[in-house]
């Protein structure tokens, strides 16, 4: 594979050189601190450009033993050989995690490799872990807390993420290969000026958008790419200044931002003098009404002002969209109020397109009516009368959306069925096409309609899909995050499948719990449990049946348990009993119910039931901490699973 290729006068170029490494660097640590994913950039030809995050399981275990870390270069270089053209390639490492790689690849050639890795796809089978930690004579238990805190991520979040950063990698270097392109262009018109070469003939067949004019402002040529790009052929366009007027067409656009980078042009050109700004970006509209978003590079060649355009459309929007995605999680952290929320998203998908004018409504309680939520380009007097209008069939474009819960499509308000009643207020309001997109909770459920208007007939195409769709979506997050805030806090210290307390929250109430035990000196014991064979259960009959049976363990300890014990789902099929005021004869005797219990419970099927037993670790706390109690608590259980299993053992020094 190549690592570079060349762009005019022989010249090689690398990903180095289209891309600033150390801002796309920066980027990808943002992305590290933002998912714990682990990445690095490799060049074609093996050299590290960076690499950043390193989970704990690689590198205090694998990677600190010399036997363990042959394994990985194995694996890492298994993985390399398998990457193939625009695929996500996986592998799993022989130490138990997943990689994945695939190619920056720009006109068919290999500039670098992306790697995302040190990850799990499914909950860690700590057995396996278990055999490694012995196998490599680690300390056990900090390797299992080390593999706990892996990632867990999806094959399909890992390839949808990956795809995402990759396509990001290759559209700034694309972006930067055109502006290579671009200078090498102006050296190579310079020189074939010199000669007495026809431009046309080469500039025809740029992929950058190119037209010159003379010292006096009259346009001569423009290329077929920008007829392409913006639609202006030169009979349309015959001076700069018709130019400007046609491609800026906002009085106060051109009035503040234009008019003087325009005569800087001109005044540059008849004195011969460098201009103050040769660059510049700036949002065109193009003959048929849309708009982009361009960087426009200026340059005088003798008498002759030269104009390339590089369309930033695509990139532009999605930092805009980034921007208001980060925006309104920003607001929703801060406990900004919905309303704040939900204009702050209208406005930011209005910037997009200047034509367009956006709302949204909010389904009432009653969820027979909808509300206004953010209208703040509409007129006041449209947002009052449909303030409260009733869902249905008929009722509009927004009435209709959240009663089907589908987009519904309206280009022309006048002549529209759904629209028949109030296309008089809609005239009214000057509104003639509208756009209206359901917003879906997670569960499926209608929250509102994002709606984008416009003052004139229109249908949207493919990009306008995608934005109203993305408006919805965002504006989804933030209703769902405002109206289950509690749901959050309490999402952020239960066990999602159990609904216990997950690992980091039952340390901290262990915690106070042997502090508040230490000071007053009463008695605390701890129980850990683990469900015998539960691997097995898993092979035999699918991880929807092993949920089941956590989900009934879970349940039988609930019943059994007073409400000042703490019980926490600490590892895959680990749990972890807190059990205050209590001396180890009685949590021996309530450990041995809970086994008595677990061995009577059973999941159904369809047509028999699941059992399944559990090994049980005592141990008296006797000022200690946590740690300390786990690791005792964990031998405990050990000797269990040692003596045969479904049984209560007890620590022992």
């Amino acid at each position: 594979m190549q690592s570079n290729f060349i762009v005019g006068n022989n010249k090689k170029y690398n990903f180095s050189d289209l891309v600033d490494i150390v801002e796309f660097e920066e980027l990808l640590k943002s992305f590290y601190k933002a998912t714990g994913i682990p990445n690095a950039l490799v060049g074609a030809n093996g050299e590290i450009i960076f690499q950043i995050g390193w989970i704990d399981a690689c590198a205090l275990f694998h990677r600190a033993n010399n036997e363990s870390s042959s394994q990985c270069k194995e694996s890492n270089d298994e993985l390399i050989q398998c990457v193939s053209h625009g695929k996500v390639t996986r592998a799993l490492c022989k130490n138990g995690l997943y990689d994945y790689a695939t190619p920056i690849i720009i006109e068919g050639e290999v500039l670098a490799t992306l790697f995302l890795g040190q990850v799990l796809n499914e909950a860690p089978n700590m057995e396996f872990f278990k055999k490694q930690a012995q196998k490599f004579n680690y300390d056990e238990v900090k390797y299992l807390e080390a593999i706990s805190l892996v990632p867990i991520v999806t094959k399909e979040e890992m390839e949808s993420t990956m795809d995402c950063v990759v396509k990001m990698a290759q559209m700034l270097a694309k972006t930067g290969l055109s502006k290579i392109r671009e200078i090498a262009l102006e050296h190579n018109l310079h020189q074939t000026n010199q000669q007495k070469i026809q431009l046309n003939d080469i500039l025809d067949f740029s992929p950058v958008a190119i037209s010159w004019a003379d010292v006096n402002g009259n346009i001569e040529y423009v290329n077929h790419k920008f007829t392409e790009l913006f639609g202006y052929t030169l009979e349309d366009i015959p001076t700069i200044e018709t130019w400007y007027k046609k491609a800026y067409s906002d009085l106060k656009y051109q009035e503040d931002d234009i008019k003087s980078w325009h005569e800087d042009i001109l005044l540059s050109g008849k004195e011969n003098k460098p201009m103050r700004t040769s660059q510049r970006e700036v949002t065109i509209l193009c003959k048929d009404g849309s708009e982009r978003q361009v960087l426009v590079y200026i340059s005088w060649l003798g008498e002759k002002c030269l104009a390339n355009f590089n369309d930033i459309t695509a990139h532009w929007k999605s930092e805009l969209r980034n921007r208001a995605h980060d925006s309104m999680l920003e607001m929703v952290a801060k406990d900004s109020s919905l309303s704040d929320i939900l204009n702050t998203i209208v406005k930011n998908i209005e910037l997009e397109d200047s034509s367009s004018l956006c709302s949204v409504l909010l389904l009432s309680k009653d969820e027979n009516h909808l509300l206004i939520g953010a209208s703040p380009s509409l007129p006041e007097f449209y947002n009052n009368a449909i303030n409260g209008t009733e869902i249905g069939l008929g009722v509009g474009s927004c009435g209709s959306a959240a009663f089907l819960a589908q987009r519904v499509i309206v280009e022309d308000i006048v002549n529209h069925e759904y629209w028949q009643p109030y296309k008089g207020l809609a005239q009214k309001a000057g509104l003639a096409a509208c756009w209206s997109e359901p917003i879906i909770s997670s569960t499926g459920k209608v929250l509102g309609t994002f709606a984008i208007y416009h003052k004139n007939p229109a249908s949207p195409n493919s990009s306008d899909i995608e934005r109203i769709t993305f408006a919805a979506n965002l504006a989804a997050i933030a209703i769902e995050n405002r109206n289950a805030r509690n749901e959050l806090e309490h999402r952020a210290y239960s066990d999602y499948l159990t609904g216990l307390a997950n690992r980091r929250y039952f340390i901290e109430q262990a915690e106070l719990e042997l502090s508040r035990s230490n000071r007053y000196e009463t008695e605390l014991s701890l129980i850990m449990l683990d469900i015998d064979f539960f691997k097995k259960i898993n092979d035999t009959y699918g991880h929807n049946i092993g949920d089941l049976v956590l989900q009934k363990i879970a349940d039988v300890s609930r019943t059994i348990l007073r409400d000042i014990d703490i019980i926490g789902r600490i590892g895959g099929e680990e749990f972890a009993i807190l059990l205050p005021q209590t001396s180890l004869e009685d949590s021996i005797k309530v450990a041995e119910r809970l086994r008595i219990e677990i061995s009577n419970a059973s999941v159904l099927l369809e047509n028999s039931e699941v059992t399944f037993t559990s090994s049980f670790g005592v141990v008296s706390a006797s000022k200690s901490n946590i740690d300390n109690l786990l690791i005792k608590a964990d031998k405990a259980l050990y000797k269990a699973k040692e003596s045969g299993r479904n049984r209560v053992c007890t620590f022992s020094e």
